[in-house]
């Protein structure tokens, strides 16, 4: 099994595909507990924070890189 989110569950999350934003989630779900720990416990409020930043950013990711030369 690949440990690469497909390119094309990433396009549709770009997209806004709740069902893709999910996968996304799920796939880093490890990551996002790992660092949403406060003294050695999960914070539910920072687990929150860090998982909207990760959609915040998946609007925003660009997927014309390189970028065109002016």
């Amino acid at each position: 099994m690949s440990k690469l989110l497909p390119y094309e569950t990433i396009l549709k999350a770009r997209e806004g595909d709740p069902e893709a934003v999910n996968v996304v989630l799920l796939h880093y779900a490890g990551y996002i507990r790992y660092f949403s720990k406060v003294d050695g416990q999960v914070n539910a409020e920072v687990e929150d924070y860090v998982k909207q930043r990760l959609i915040d950013c998946q609007f925003k990711f660009r997927l014309d890189y390189p970028p065109d030369e002016p």
